[in-house]
């Protein structure tokens, strides 16, 4: 038995020999099992599926690749066919189900695919059930894409030929699909193919958050495209004019995808996700006012941890920590003069809020922090912030109660090292965390019986040590005179050298005594 990831929604599937497909029990599609389930061959399939997931088909398709190139497999053909259209799969609002999307549509038919085509004939009946099923959905998908833009480059050659301005009825000015580079040969405009295809997906409007985001990552990438050496000013100025253009359509996708999320209202990870994406944005649009959205929202959510501290997790602390930080920054941040007047005066009347809502972050850190924790340190730090909160609420209080806490857990701490103890340093140590604490409870006690027990414990070791020494000299001596009067002939020069040595033996002896 081995475990492989399904190929929709990633979910560990456990497959064995002879099996070829496998119904995900969480999503409850039907996929392709390879044929060879060996455990290093499904860790680069599962590696593969994932980087596809998450929008990065070319990792993807190296992989498949190397994979195919060994062994031909109807599944490692299907994956390369999944790469090349840019394939993921979505929640069906109606069904609940998965079905396919397409970032990649292309203008070849996925039926006429080779690796497809090669796919069908490799593939048992139950696989060319499944995959014949998936590409004749995907293929629907292309045509619907091939009509639209057969409907845009009419329009586009259109406004090529007259040189007026176009906007399609379908789509806003925002929205698109028309993309010219503006660099000028003679009098004619060149068409950007590659940019004319983002706007064309762009201008579709029905994307996901996922889309929007590789859209946005599409886009960040030709803006990065720099002019050659030998390109002259107006083409120079072309790209230039591109590079804005596709940041400025990069910041409309994730303002879009970010919108959705708000939209959603989900955990308060996601909106501070969301959040996170629209500070990047800075003033695109309205923003700055829907960061702060999020973030209330966020804080909101998270709020609800003080019912429960006991069962308070590592993210709803690392969520409130980023919240903390960020209010803060909002506080202490100089506002630009290039911001509307409007939007300043919002923002500057809500500072006195921010940093009310920073000090909430902090004191729900130091309530999780005092109840969940038994380090001194940490317990010590929920002190702190306490006491900086000043009369935020019930600060002062919470204060107390954290530094008896602390002082608590270093008294076991202290207590711990003295039980486990068991050379002279080890109670040494223990003796200074009973004196770090002071007068409390029986510390100097404790610690005075940790020195003793260090003084018997080294005078012990000193006697131990000694007697080995008697031990092992008494031994080597003897051996020593054995020898001697067995194999060596008593010669008076070998006498004289070993009373010698066995002379300078005890004399370190004694010295140690």
């Amino acid at each position: 038995m081995a475990v492989m990831n399904c190929k929709m929604c990633g979910t560990p599937l456990f497959v064995m020999d002879g099996m070829q497909t496998r119904e995900c029990n969480a999503c409850k599609t039907i996929q392709l099992v390879p044929k060879d389930i060996s455990n290093e061959n499904l860790d680069k399939i599962n590696r593969a599926n994932s980087f596809r997931l998450s929008g990065d088909y070319d990792k993807a398709t190296t992989i498949y690749k190397e994979l195919a190139s060994k062994s031909e497999d109807a599944d490692l053909l299907w994956g390369l066919v999944l790469c090349r259209y840019g394939v993921h799969y979505v929640d069906d609002p109606n069904t609940g189900r998965k079905i396919p999307a397409c970032d990649n549509p292309q203008y070849q038919s996925i039926l006429a695919d080779d690796n497809y085509l090669r796919a069908t004939e490799l593939a048992s009946p139950e696989q060319f059930e499944v995959i014949s099923e998936e590409a004749r959905i995907i293929a629907a998908i292309q045509k619907q894409h091939l009509r639209e833009v057969n409907s845009r480059e009419t329009d586009e050659s259109r406004m090529l030929s007259d040189g007026s301005e176009y906007t399609s009825s379908g789509a806003s000015e925002e929205e698109t699909s028309v993309s010219l580079l503006p660099a000028v040969l003679g009098k004619r405009k060149i068409v950007d193919p590659e940019l004319a295809e983002a706007d064309r997906i762009l201008a579709r409007g029905i994307l996901d958050t996922r889309s929007l985001n590789n859209l946005a990552n599409r886009y960040e990438k030709l803006a990065a495209a720099r002019p050659k050496p030998g390109d002259d000013k107006e083409v120079r100025a072309a790209l230039e004019e591109r590079r804005l253009e596709c940041l400025e359509k990069a910041k409309e996708c994730r303002y879009r995808s970010a919108n959705m999320i708000l939209e959603a209202n989900g955990n308060a990870e996601s909106m501070m996700n969301a959040s996170n994406t629209f500070a990047q944005l800075e003033y695109y649009k309205d923003s700055k006012n829907l960061m702060l959205n999020c973030m209330d929202r966020a804080l909101d959510k998270t709020r609800r941890v003080q019912d429960h501290l006991s069962s308070a997790s590592v993210q709803d602390r690392r969520l409130l920590t980023d919240l903390s930080i960020r209010y803060k920054e909002l506080v202490e941040e100089e506002i630009p003069e290039t911001v509307p007047d409007e939007i300043r005066k919002a923002l500057n009347s809500r500072k006195r809020e921010f940093s009310i809502r920073a000090n909430e972050c902090d004191y729900l850190i130091a309530l999780i922090d005092m109840e969940n924790s038994k380090d001194p340190e940490i317990l010590r730090t929920a002190a702190e912030t306490f006491e900086n909160l000043g009369k935020f609420r019930d600060a002062s209080k919470r204060m107390d109660e954290a530094k008896k806490k602390s002082m608590s857990a270093s008294y076991e701490r202290a207590e711990q090292a003295m039980k486990w103890a068991y050379e002279p340093e080890q109670f040494e140590e223990a003796a200074s965390l009973f004196e770090e604490l002071g007068d409390y409870r029986d510390s100097v006690l404790q610690a005075s019986i940790c020195r003793k027990k260090a003084v018997r414990k080294e005078l012990k070791h000193i006697s131990n040590k000694r007697w080995h020494l008697i031990v092992a000299a008494t031994a080597v001596t003897i051996i020593l005179i054995i020898a001697l009067l067995v194999w060596i002939q008593p010669e008076l020069p070998v006498w004289i050298g070993v009373f010698l040595g066995v002379g300078y033996l005890w004399k370190r002896i004694l010295d140690t005594l």
